[in-house]
C-alpha cells in the first residue's frame, strides 16, 4: 500500500509555536521542541524527525538510567531545563488541538466554496468532461 503524501497547510497559518523564531531557541527544553517537531504538519522530513526521536530517546535515557538508577535523585540543571519543557510542551499540545480544529474547519469551508463556485475558466452552463471509467481486463484462459 502506498502511503498518500498530505500537503502541509500555508505557512501563513502556522502558530506562533511553530514558527522558526520560537521553535529553534526551544531546542534547549527537553521533550518541547521533539513534540512539536514530531506532530507538525509542517516538519515532515526524515531529518528532523530522526532527530527529535534521537533527541527523546537520548534524553529519556539520560534522566532515567544515569540519574534516576544511578544517583537516586535528579540533578537540579536537569530540572531546571525539564520543568520548563514539560510545562511548555503540555501548553502548547493542548493549543495545538484546539487550533488544529479550527484549521480543519477553515479548510472545509475553502473546498466547499472552491466546489460551489465555477471554475474561472468555465462557462456557468458547461460542465467539465467526465474522465473515461478504465476498461476491465478479461481473465486469461
Amino acid at each position: 500500500m502506498a502511503q498518500q503524501q498530505v500537503e502541509p497547510p500555508p505557512t501563513t497559518l502556522k502558530p506562533w509555536y511553530y514558527q522558526e523564531w520560537f521553535l529553534f531557541p526551544m531546542f534547549v527544553f527537553w521533550p518541547l521542541w521533539s513534540v512539536l517537531i514530531l506532530r507538525s504538519p509542517w516538519h515532515n522530513g526524515i531529518l528532523s524527525g530522526g532527530i527529535a526521536w534521537a533527541m527523546l530517546f537520548v534524553w529519556t535515557y539520560l534522566i532515567i538510567w544515569e540519574q534516576l538508577l544511578k544517583t537516586q535523585r535528579l540533578n537540579d540543571l536537569t530540572l531546571i531545563i525539564i520543568l520548563p519543557g514539560l510545562l511548555f510542551t503540555v501548553m502548547t499540545q493542548i493549543h495545538w488541538t484546539m487550533y488544529k480544529r479550527t484549521l480543519a474547519d477553515s479548510a472545509r469551508k475553502a473546498d466547499s466554496a472552491s466546489i460551489t463556485r465555477p471554475k474561472q475558466g468555465t462557462p456557468a452552463g458547461q460542465h467539465q468532461p467526465r474522465p473515461r471509467p478504465s476498461r476491465r481486463r478479461r481473465p486469461r484462459r
